[in-house]
C-alpha cells in the first residue's frame, strides 16, 4: 500500500477544513423574523372548502393547531390583533381524500387526507406583507401525513387529526423561517 505524500495530505486536510467551515457558516439557529417582532396574532382561519366539499369545524381545528405549534415553538408570543407585531391570516381552501393503496378487490385499504391552505403574514410596524397568499399543505411536513389504514381498523378521524397537526407545524415553520 502506497502512502500519500505529506504535502498532499496537508492540502487535503486544508480543503476538508475549508469545506466544513463553509457548510457550518450556512447553518444558523437564528430565525429570519425581524428584530422588532415579538408577538403574533392568529385570527380564525376562513373555511373555503365549501366550494367542493364543505368540511365542518375545519377552520377552528386548523387555527387551534397553528396556535399550538406557535406555543410549542416559543419564539413568538400570541396576542390579540390590536397589540401584535405580526398578523397571520389564513384560508383553508381544500380538504382532499386520496387513496394510497387498494386491496385486491379494489376497495381502499389506505387513504390519505391532504389539507391545503393559503397564508398571508402582515408586519404591523413595517406596514407591509411579508408573505402573501402562500400555499401550504400538510404534506410539506412529511410525506405520509394524514394517512390512515382502513384494514387496521383506523378511521378518518385519525388521518384528519394528524393532517391538521402537521399543517399547523408547517404554517408555524413557514412564518418563523420566511
Amino acid at each position: 500500500m502506497r502512502s500519500i505524500p505529506r504535502p498532499r495530505r496537508i492540502a487535503g486536510v486544508i480543503v476538508m477544513g475549508a469545506a466544513l467551515v463553509s457548510v457550518a457558516g450556512c447553518y444558523s439557529t437564528q430565525t429570519r423574523i425581524p428584530d422588532h417582532v415579538k408577538s403574533i396574532a392568529l385570527p380564525l382561519f376562513q373555511n373555503k372548502t365549501y366550494i367542493e366539499d364543505y368540511t365542518r369545524k375545519l377552520d377552528t381545528e386548523v387555527t387551534e393547531s397553528v396556535r399550538k405549534a406557535f406555543l410549542q415553538n416559543g419564539k413568538l408570543e400570541i396576542r390579540g390583533r390590536e397589540s401584535a407585531d405580526l398578523i397571520v391570516e389564513g384560508q383553508v381552501i381544500k380538504f382532499d381524500r386520496r387513496i394510497i393503496r387498494a386491496d385486491r378487490f379494489g376497495e381502499p385499504a389506505e387513504t390519505q387526507i391532504v389539507i391545503q391552505a393559503t397564508i398571508s403574514v402582515y408586519d404591523v410596524k413595517a406596514a407591509k406583507y411579508l408573505i402573501q397568499a402562500a400555499l401550504v399543505t400538510n404534506e410539506q411536513e412529511k410525506v405520509g401525513s394524514g394517512s390512515y389504514n382502513l384494514r387496521r381498523g383506523e378511521d378518518e378521524t385519525i388521518g384528519r387529526k394528524n393532517a391538521i397537526e402537521d399543517l399547523g407545524r408547517v404554517i408555524a415553520h413557514k412564518v418563523v423561517d420566511f
